[in-house]
């Protein structure tokens, strides 16, 4: 009994031991994108990205969480993005604005482990009956 007992600990324990992406950058909220590669920056103040490469959440997350104190950022959704002293330049396209740091993808699918939790607590009740009926 002791045997399935540590069987189900490592079950549970395993769970959360899958991987959980992470990527540092400048994420836009709306698109769920954390873009990766600094634009040519020549004496600029602020932090402006191109828009590739780009990390995208992968299947089965839902959101990014940062993993540290995050600032403000600008992507350069055209084809370069230049910081000339402060003054930022975006060819042929447009602005966004994000926030900048390090980011890891949150999972969103809980259901999919709720047959562990039911499986604890009907071992829990087992347990319990057990040492009622040793009483």
């Amino acid at each position: 009994m002791k045997s399935f007992y540590f069987f189900i600990l490592v079950i549970l324990m395993s769970c959360g031991a899958f991987g959980q992406g992470s990527a540092t950058g400048c994420l836009v909220p709306y698109y769920n994108m954390v873009y990766t590669s600094n634009a040519l920056e020549v004496l600029g103040s602020s932090q402006l990205y191109n828009k590739s490469p780009s990390t995208s959440l992968s299947a089965n997350y839902c959101s990014w969480t940062p993993s540290s104190t995050a600032s403000s950022c600008v992507i350069c959704d055209g084809t370069l993005g230049v910081d000339l002293f402060g003054i930022k330049i975006c060819l042929l396209g447009s602005f966004r604005y994000g926030s900048e740091g390090t980011f890891t993808m949150v999972e969103c699918n809980l259901d999919d482990h709720s047959w562990l939790l039911g499986a604890a607590a009907g071992l829990f009740g087992l347990l319990i009956i057990r040492r009622r009926n040793k009483l």
